[in-house]
């Protein structure tokens, strides 16, 4: 039960939140990153995600509630601000979405680190990881999870929506992704250094180590296809835009399965190995885990430029791939074609700064525009790893400001 005071807060956000998701914009976006994963080209899709909320302070974000309606009250707070302050294509759905709850036993040993946190406000911190998994003993700590339905938690969470939303609009429960990155796990339970040596110096070893990962990876999916976390109608699979009319439907007898959703991943770590090393010791080893997932999307802060024909050759289903601000756009588009999505991150730097730079902006912008144009390929930007934005959201508004005038000159409004 929600009591009066907290009600009365959460039901003024919730007027204003349904009233924009209930505006026709939010249909014809969808509709537009739908086409745009299907492989048209159409006006690029442009959106800002890992926000560091921290540096925004602004009272519109404060959160008054008492701590177990403040996911519900902090999610409306945030989509409202970035609504009126740096939307560009952010979708609000019509209707809401509460995601299931779930718990993990875990892999056998948890992260050991040394963490320097900024004071700026901002998520992002430096990490000292301690090196984990030197041995083939320490592999023999590791298991694969139990994964279980948190059914109360997410009963407790649908409550709490229904009844804010009551009359508003309608509360939807909604899985996971199909999401796992084997390079981001090994990273942190070994540090940057350690793995890389031993990938030239002890590749057997490193192989070793994948094939227990792999094992850890297969466990997840099943037991989240077998309980039902899996979700086949996403809007966004990490930052980027998930709609599709290309995955089969889920008939209504079954459950979603892997051919029914999007997967997901990435080997951020390999940004200076070779094309073969990055092959051999990702591509292979995703290809078992990914390879009967619907639709895939590769790639995060690695650069990929020189390593498109890899990626083909390994994933039939590959439709997205991710090219950061240190790949070359040219090179990108030319390999990527017409054939997949070319995810542009353009460089979160540029919000960085205590006066922002429109110009670099425009520049960067114009050149992923030409690039794809001339390669008949589909393009979305995502400017997402954002560490600071200098204290000042200004930044992120006239980032929106600049980037969509200049993909008007390219695509018109």
């Amino acid at each position: 039960m929600i009591d009066a005071a907290n009600m009365e807060v959460l039901r003024e956000l919730a007027g204003r939140y349904s009233e924009i998701a209930h505006l026709d914009i939010q249909k014809q976006r969808l509709e537009r990153y739908a086409r745009s994963n299907d492989l048209e080209v159409v006006r690029p899709v442009v959106l800002i995600d890992e926000v560091p909320w921290g540096e925004i302070r602004d009272d519109a974000l404060k959160c008054v509630c008492v701590p177990e309606l403040q996911w519900l009250e902090g999610a409306m707070r945030r989509a409202l601000y970035q609504w009126e302050h740096f939307q560009v294509d952010t979708v609000i759905p019509p209707v809401f979405r509460v995601g299931k709850r779930s718990r993990s036993t875990g892999i056998g040993i948890d992260v050991q680190e040394v963490c320097v946190q900024g004071d700026t406000g901002a998520y992002i911190s430096s990490h000292r990881y301690s090196d984990q998994l030197a041995t083939d003993a320490d592999l023999d700590k590791l298991h694969p999870p139990e994964i279980a339905y948190d059914r109360d938690a997410t009963e407790a969470a649908m409550e709490q929506a229904t009844a804010v939303l009551d009359g508003l609009m309608e509360v939807e429960l909604h899985g996971h992704a199909v999401s796992y990155h084997i390079w981001d796990m090994i990273s942190v339970l070994r540090g940057v250094d350690a793995l890389l040596m031993d990938l030239a110096g002890r590749p057997d070893f490193m192989h070793r180590t994948l094939e227990r990962f792999v094992e850890i990876a297969e466990a997840q999916f099943r037991q989240y296809e077998d309980l039902g976390l899996l979700d086949p109608d996403q809007i966004l699979l990490h930052c980027t835009p998930a709609c599709t009319r290309d995955l089969p439907p889920v008939d209504p007898s079954e459950k979603a399965s892997r051919r029914h959703v999007w997967g997901r991943c990435s080997a951020q770590i390999f940004s200076a190995v070779s094309p073969a090393m990055h092959d051999e010791f990702d591509l292979a080893y995703n290809q078992r885990l990914f390879g009967d997932c619907g639709l895939l999307y590769y790639g995060c802060c690695e650069p990929l430029d020189m390593k498109v024909d890899i990626l083909r050759k390994r994933f039939s289903n590959l439709r997205k791939v991710a090219i950061t601000p240190w790949a070359d756009a040219a090179k990108a588009a030319e390999s990527i074609g017409p054939d997949y999505v070319l995810g542009a991150r353009p460089n979160p730097a540029a919000v960085a700064h205590t006066e922002f730079g429109a110009e670099p902006v425009a520049k960067e912008i114009s050149r992923y525009c030409e690039v794809c144009l001339a390669n008949r390929t589909p393009l979305e930007f995502v400017l997402k790893d954002i560490s600071t934005i200098a204290n000042d959201p200004q930044n992120l508004t006239l980032w929106a400001a600049t980037v969509n005038s200049v993909v008007d000159r390219y695509y018109g409004e």
